[in-house]
């Protein structure tokens, strides 16, 4: 009878430790492309979402790309959208962590927490630019 309880509650152990509340290791499709700002500071820079990676648009034609390895989505009921944690690790291992708020309305918009002033907007892709001139 003890073996078997043991057993029960490795069992339960394994599949809570598999179980991860509000973490997703795949980015949400919603959230996938480049962002831009009409900020005048700004002009010439971009951060890009992909599936895996994050690509930060620096200025100059320059970029930087880190693999994402988590991100955490969370409803802030004082906030309008859905508060989003980016983890991504640079070459050397350390991670980072990029705070923004996504809404869907309008196309979506992305602001930073830091600065929620500023509104994102994701560039329109070519599919879906071929896709409005089929309609």
């Amino acid at each position: 009878m003890k073996m078997r309880r043991v057993l029960i509650i490795l069992i339960c152990l394994i599949v809570l430790s598999t179980i991860k509340c509000g973490k997703e290791t795949s980015v949400p499709d919603d959230l996938i492309g480049v962002w831009k700002t009409t900020a005048p500071t700004y002009a010439d820079r971009f951060f890009e979402i992909k599936k895996d990676e994050v690509i930060f648009g620096t200025g100059e034609g320059n970029f930087d790309t880190y693999p994402i390895s988590e991100i955490k989505t969370e409803k802030d009921p004082r906030e309008q959208g859905t508060l989003c944690t980016l983890y991504y690790k640079n070459i050397e291992g350390q991670e980072y962590k990029f705070f923004f708020y996504y809404d869907p309305a309008n196309q979506g918009t992305i602001r930073f927490k830091n600065q929620q002033e500023m509104i994102w907007t994701k560039e329109e892709s070519n599919d879906e630019k071929s896709d409005d001139q089929n309609s």
